[in-house]
């Protein structure tokens, strides 16, 4: 592979990674606007439901958004040296974070522990 097809065949997975960490950011926003809107009136069959999808979804994008970071900086050539190297586990990382925070969300919106009452 040329110099020219290796950059290209980098910058797309690189631009395939920041495409599926937006759709990542779709799903977990719309999964917590759903939760602080109706989180509290759902039943436990609807959580179960919702939830589920939400955790096929969300791992499945922060999956995709790992494996293109991580298969551009191999091709890419990134020493461990460079912050390129630690790219993938850092947005990995975040994502699992992120989708773990918004189940801890969803729970506190049903317990009720997170509102603050209006004077």
């Amino acid at each position: 592979m040329t110099d020219y097809e290796t950059a290209e065949l980098t910058f797309s997975l690189i631009s395939y990674g920041i495409t599926t960490m937006a759709l990542y950011f779709t799903v977990v926003s719309s999964y917590m606007i759903g939760a602080y809107m109706i989180g509290a009136q759902l039943s436990k069959s609807q959580l179960i439901i919702i939830s589920s999808l939400f955790s096929v979804f969300s791992m499945s994008l922060a999956f995709g958004t790992y494996s293109f970071f991580d298969t551009a900086i191999s091709y890419g050539g990134a020493s461990s040296g460079s912050i390129e190297y630690w790219l993938a586990p850092v947005i990995g990382l975040a994502e699992l974070i992120g989708i773990i925070a918004a189940f801890k969300f969803m729970y506190d919106i049903r317990n009720k522990k997170s509102t603050i009452k209006a004077k």
